[in-house]
């Protein structure tokens, strides 16, 4: 499973991981508490459970997660695993985003470090070495665990909103199709931009700014992020990258359970579900709960973890829709073109089993506020803020996270945002309303998060609107 080179050069020893590359010694150890107990580390890694009530397991780990929090907003603001040392990597309300991953391909991967070591520090403080953090399963339980809400407790924060029930990007229509993308990159676009951005905007205040860590929510809402890839990647047999740079891209900012310096590379992030922790499985959308696997199963997923594929988001044909717009989020914009016929057609008549139709939206920078999402509609110029998602032209939707900020100008923020269209395409040719030469136009709609806009006076500029065809990755097979 894991080969190792010869240790003999004391803490800089390296430990080669077969497929990552090299990796910390550190981060072994932290993994699997030291070669002897390999094994017994695996088996009995920390699992973190579905935020719910009627638990005794949840309401256990709830409970070591308040002692955690507590003891971590004790410790002094110069130890670096206190609460505002752990929430300022990722960024403060006034100062904005810090060290965090947005808009890039390690959105997924810097989290699960982020969240690993925060584990690690939770497991620390408390003598807990069994504690694993839970997830909040928005999808099966929109409403904010109560425990999140006691005015008393050590998790609870001010917060506009504690539940994201009835919000569409949470839907089960949503995320299957979400989760129906087996490319790595698309899918992790859509899963950032569509649930996770959402869920911030949507409970609000401090969870809406770069100092989101703040609310303890986050972790419980980054956990279920995490789960997200975990559930597509593990449980799914769906592949991430296997691209050297990807792998080797590394991080020194987080710290373990004593407070010392750690650094993880992208790589070895890949297998921490797998040997530092577990999830206990639950439904997201039409994918279902799965048993706890078999010793044979984990090694045929570890085989294909490791290996990864050779993946990229490949476009073969775009059609621009729209350029260099001003939208005022006030209103609903809506947009026409009238594309050749043999253009629109490859893309109308997309084989759903081979290719995928994105609307790909990309702004040039952030808006003043972000206290509202963006939904999609094709084809419908009189779409609203009050049109229903259950409408045949709606496609989906994105949401900001992150403002316009003198103080974190230089991060980046995710501006360009995908949603796939090609049910909507398919729904709408079928019903003769889409035709190769007819006018083609999409709309997108600012939808308050909580019935009205702190800025109606705002503007977005669109840099570019555009239909993509992008072909379909095979599903992994087992290997």
């Amino acid at each position: 499973m894991t080969e190792y080179l010869d240790a003999s050069d004391g803490l800089d020893r390296r430990v080669f991981v077969k497929g990552l590359g090299y990796v910390g010694i550190g981060l072994v150890l932290t993994l699997f508490g030291g070669c002897e107990r390999f094994c017994e580390q695996i088996r009995n890694r920390p699992t973190r459970r579905r935020l719910r009530t009627g638990s005794a397991e949840v309401d256990a780990a709830v409970a070591t997660y308040r002692k955690a929090v507590a003891a971590m907003k004790a410790l002094p603001a110069s130890d670096k695993r206190s609460w505002a040392a752990q929430a300022g990597i990722h960024g403060t309300v006034a100062g904005g985003f810090n060290l965090c991953q947005h808009g890039t391909d390690h959105f997924f991967s810097w989290h699960r470090a982020y969240l690993f070591y925060f584990e690690k520090i939770c497991q620390e403080l408390t003598g807990d070495r069994s504690f694993g953090l839970p997830y909040w399963n928005w999808n099966q339980n929109p409403a904010i665990h109560p425990e999140f809400t006691a005015a008393a407790s050590a998790l609870f924060h001010p917060r506009a909103s504690t539940t994201v029930a009835g919000n569409p990007a949470f839907s089960n229509a949503t995320l299957d199709t979400i989760f129906d993308d087996t490319n790595f990159f698309t899918f992790g676009s859509q899963i950032e931009g569509t649930p996770h951005n959402t869920a911030h905007v949507q409970i609000g205040m401090d969870m809406a700014s770069g100092g989101s860590a703040v609310d303890p929510v986050f972790w419980a809402h980054h956990c279920m992020v995490d789960y997200c890839w975990a559930k597509w990647n593990i449980e799914m047999d769906n592949d991430n990258t296997n691209d050297s740079g990807w792998l080797g891209t590394s991080w020194d900012h987080f710290v373990d359970g004593q407070g010392d310096p750690v650094t993880v590379t992208a790589g070895a992030t890949i297998l921490m579900p797998l040997l530092g922790y577990q999830y206990e499985s639950s439904a997201i959308g039409g994918a279902a709960a799965r048993a706890r696997m078999t010793t044979e199963e984990l090694r045929r997923i570890e085989t294909r973890l490791r290996a990864g594929i050779e993946v990229r988001f490949e476009i073969t044909k775009r059609l621009l829709i729209a350029e260099r717009a001003t939208v005022g989020i006030a209103r609903p914009f809506s947009t026409e073109a009238l594309l050749p016929a043999q253009d629109l057609a490859p893309i109308l008549d997309a084989d759903k089993a081979r290719e995928r139709v994105f609307a790909r939206v990309d702004f040039a920078q952030p808006p003043v506020a972000n206290d509202f999402f963006v939904r999609v509609f094709v084809a419908l110029p009189q779409a609203g803020p009050a049109t229903p998602p259950d409408d045949p032209h709606y496609a989906g939707s994105f949401a900001f996270f992150g403002t316009q900020s003198e103080h974190h100008a230089a991060h980046p923020h995710k501006l360009d945002f995908l949603v796939n269209v090609t049910d909507t395409l398919r729904r709408l040719r079928h019903s003769g309303e889409l035709a190769a030469d007819k006018p083609f136009s999409l709309q997108l709609v600012a939808v308050p998060a909580a019935g009205e806009l702190a800025r109606p006076d705002a503007v977005l500029v669109l840099e570019r609107l555009e239909l993509v065809l992008s072909p379909v990755l095979v599903r992994a097979r087992p290997r």
